[in-house]
């Protein structure tokens, strides 16, 4: 009798409990499928706004940058040096990380002479500062080399310099071969004091370096994807002297204008499985 009023309890007791589940279920099921389309709706409307705000941000700044272009090669500023440096300011000031800007610099450094020219000169350099300062990291300072034409007690024609890599460190020499006004002439080549790594296959290469150059659009690329830039802080010519800054780019730099190249992307991506693969033993 007790074995039956207890078996009894037991299926109501199991009754209940399933009754009350497939009620709970039913109440909790609507309510976290509800929750989450909120949440998917506010997603949504979040990427959907900022979307149109990157593409009014993006319309409005390519019509002023079409402005800015028309009015520096219209009649009225074309033939006004004084409004041609002021507009190619505006121009570096705001379309600085994908608009390289020398040609017109140079184009117009070779029409002026004097305090238009230093002026200039610069607002190209402090072009290049602010790009080195977005660029610089406590443990990557720009490097700072005075060099000159023939060599003196406290100045050399050929100095070294290292590079902190992404994967390891380089050292490379500065060879100073010419110095104008405006721009200076370089030869860069691996050093051969130290040990270079065994894969480092670098060429010497000699190209010019102008008050015009930014680090942005105006760098050198090294096989394992680390980036150096160097930029004209003074020259001389008479003296036969220049200052050049050299800074190396941070790894997650990349700026509007930047594109990655594809082995670079497939390097990461192998690394990527290589490491999933050996966590996953």
């Amino acid at each position: 009798m007790m074995k039956q009023e207890s078996k009894d309890l037991i299926e109501l007791m199991a009754k209940i409990v399933t009754a009350a589940s497939a009620l709970i279920a039913g109440i909790a099921i609507p309510v976290v499928l509800n929750y989450n389309e909120g949440k998917n709706r506010q997603s949504q409307l979040y990427v959907q706004i900022m979307s149109q705000r990157e593409q009014s941000d993006s319309a409005l700044r390519e019509r002023m940058f079409n402005a800015l272009i028309s009015s520096y090669f219209g009649k009225e500023v074309s033939t006004d040096p004084e409004k041609q440096i002021m507009f190619l300011n505006l121009l570096t000031l705001n379309f600085q990380e994908f608009f390289d800007a020398k040609p017109l610099f140079e184009d117009l450094d070779g029409k002026l002479t004097g305090e238009s020219r230093r002026k200039l000169q610069k607002i190209a350099r402090e072009v290049a500062d602010r790009q080195i300062n977005m660029l610089n990291k406590p443990d990557q300072e720009p490097i700072e080399l005075m060099l000159c034409g023939e060599a003196e007690d406290d100045c050399r024609n050929t100095v070294a310099f290292s590079l902190n890599g992404l994967q390891r460190a380089y050292r490379f020499n500065v060879e100073l071969l010419d110095v104008g006004t405006s721009a200076v002439s370089v030869r860069v080549s691996p050093a051969q004091e130290g040990a270079q790594p065994e894969s480092f296959d670098f060429k010497p290469i000699e190209f010019e370096v102008s008050y015009y150059d930014t680090p942005f659009m105006n760098n050198t690329r090294l096989t394992d994807g680390s980036r150096f830039a160097i930029t004209l802080k003074n020259s001389d010519p008479a003296a036969k002297m220049a200052v050049l800054k050299i800074v190396t780019f941070p790894e997650e730099f990349m700026s509007l204008r930047d594109r990655p190249y594809f082995d670079e992307i497939l390097a990461k991506v192998k690394e990527e499985k290589k490491g999933i693969f050996l966590n996953g033993n």
